[in-house]
Formats: structure tokens, C-alpha cells, sequence
């Protein structure tokens, strides 16, 4: 009896790291590196549910002016930051006319002072949710129904009133 619950207990401790490990993987953002000056990367990402396209590029003269297009026709300028580095949000208003797969462009000055052009075009929006989008409140749903198996497996391990207490001595006298 002792020995199953031993194992039990073994289980659920090991249940209940995993699950804190995983939880920790959700809970820790993944966010990318910064770009370097030398970078050739224009990164484009969805954000508010498909509300927003969020815009960011590197390797600019820093706080110099950088134009940001729809394919042939502007959107906006931006300022980049003291490292060269250009982060802004277009609204979805500004992106009705492109579609999936119309270009964004970046024109300004490298470092050195020549042109600098990054170009990406529009990602799709996610179409649906996925099972992914559940995987937090599984990982929830587990944990919560171990908490209760290991305080049942707690209490079945200390005997019953008016015998030997449990422990060491309650569990391996002769």
C-alpha cells in the first residue's frame, strides 16, 4: 500500500513540474533579438486580432526620417530611435486597399549615409483559432483537477486515528 502511494506520490510531484514548466513557457514571451545595424530584416506581425500591423525595421541613420509605403503610395514617417531602429502600428483603416501579399516598404538612410530599402509583403490574418489557443486553459484544467488527487493521496497515506503515526517509523517498524 505504501509503495503505491510512494509511487503516487512520485507522479503527481512529477506532474505538477512539468506543469509549472510548461506554464512557465507560456508565461515568458518569446520575443525576437533586436536587429543588428547590419540587419536586412523588415518584420511584419498582426496584432489586436488583425486591428493593427505592426512594423519594424533596422539598420537606419538613428532619429533620421524613414518613409513607410503601400506599395507605390505612403503611409506614414517615421522617426527611428538612437540605434537605427524603426517600430511603428499601422492601423487597418490605412490597409484596406492591400490585401494579403501587397508590399511594405521601408525607404531612408543606412548608417553610412547611402539608401537603405527594406521591403516584406502583408502576412495573411489567422482565419480561425487553433488548438493552440486552448493549450493554457488545458494546462490550467490539469493542474487544477492534480491539486485535488494530491491532497486525497495525502491524507490516504496518514492512517487512520489511534494507530501509528505516519513518517518513517510509522511506515518501516518491524
Amino acid at each position: 500500500m505504501s509503495n503505491t502511494s510512494a509511487t503516487a506520490r512520485r507522479t503527481a510531484t512529477a506532474l505538477m513540474i512539468f506543469l509549472a514548466m510548461c506554464g512557465m513557457a507560456l508565461v515568458l514571451d518569446a520575443k525576437p533579438a533586436g536587429a543588428s545595424a547590419g540587419s536586412d530584416k523588415l518584420m511584419l506581425t498582426w496584432a489586436d486580432g488583425g486591428g493593427r500591423l505592426l512594423v519594424a525595421g533596422a539598420g537606419y541613420r538613428a532619429r533620421d526620417l524613414v518613409e513607410v509605403r503601400l506599395g507605390s503610395s505612403p503611409i506614414q514617417q517615421a522617426r527611428g530611435d538612437d540605434n537605427g531602429r524603426i517600430e511603428i502600428s499601422v492601423p487597418e483603416t490605412m490597409l484596406v486597399a492591400g490585401s494579403s501579399g501587397t508590399s511594405i516598404v521601408l525607404a531612408g538612410r543606412s548608417v553610412s549615409g547611402s539608401s537603405r530599402i527594406l521591403i516584406s509583403a502583408i502576412p495573411p490574418r489567422a482565419a480561425a483559432r487553433g488548438p493552440v489557443d486552448l493549450l493554457p486553459w488545458a494546462l490550467g484544467a490539469v493542474a487544477l483537477a492534480a491539486l485535488p488527487l494530491g491532497l486525497w493521496l495525502r491524507r490516504r497515506g496518514q492512517g487512520t486515528p489511534g494507530t501509528t503515526p505516519g513518517g518513517y517509523r510509522g511506515r518501516h517498524a518491524a
